[in-house]
């Protein structure tokens, strides 16, 4: 197969992906920003991307009824830089009357870190976060893990995968914060680092059975 044709099979095989992870709810849309017309009644995801393009990850969550904000991340990206972005986001949802409950925050690689970072300075504990391997990255984790992750508040899925050699368990992190409603699970399917890059229902799921129990 001509490298051309095995990467239309690829996006083929995503796209179908996507089409089956459709639960029948109304779908939302995929956005770079808050939209300025906001509906308090919608879902909301914000979603602070890894280092590949997530605009298919981002589909799939709109699939699933999520209005979602998202961009693509620059490289080497500062994660405090992305929470301090992520929150603001937040807060214009919520002056707009869109209940803690209706909003969630996931991010992947730093984009994960970033959300660590968001539920220690928010400290809202109705909001939902989603971090995909995104602890240990580097000294930066550390750091927050000794300095502020006690201050983290709401409720948190970690995932991440047992193979994966870049991202470690969240545990350092997360039993120091004595307000936040935390679950980790260790994936094993063998994606490694990269699968929370791409459409799989193995960890969409798993994350949407976590936005879904309130």
């Amino acid at each position: 197969m001509r490298a051309g044709q095995g990467r239309v099979a690829t996006l083929l095989l995503a796209l179908a992906t996507i089409l089956c992870l459709s639960t029948g709810a109304e779908a939302g849309q995929v956005r770079d920003e808050v939209p300025d017309q906001i509906d308090p009644k919608a879902r909301y995801l914000i979603f602070i991307q890894g280092p590949a393009p997530g605009e298919l990850v981002a589909t799939a969550f709109a699939n699933r009824g999520f209005e979602v904000v998202t961009e693509r991340r620059k490289p080497n990206p500062d994660p405090f830089d992305l929470a301090r972005k992520a929150i603001g986001q937040i807060r214009k949802l919520r002056e707009a009357g869109v209940a803690p409950p209706r909003i969630a925050l996931m991010g992947f690689d730093q984009g994960g870190a970033a959300v660590l970072i968001a539920s220690a300075l928010m400290r809202d504990p109705e909001l939902s976060y989603v971090v995909l391997a995104g602890c240990g990255l580097d000294d930066r984790y550390r750091r927050f893990a000794t300095q502020l992750a006690d201050q983290m508040t709401g409720r948190l899925l970690h995932l991440w995968e047992k193979t994966d050699t870049q991202a470690e368990s969240c545990q350092f992190a997360l039993s120091k914060a004595r307000e936040l409603d935390s679950d980790e699970k260790l994936l094993s399917n063998g994606g490694g680092h990269e699968m929370f890059g791409e459409v799989d229902a193995f960890w969409i799921d798993l994350v949407m059975a976590f936005l879904d129990r309130r």
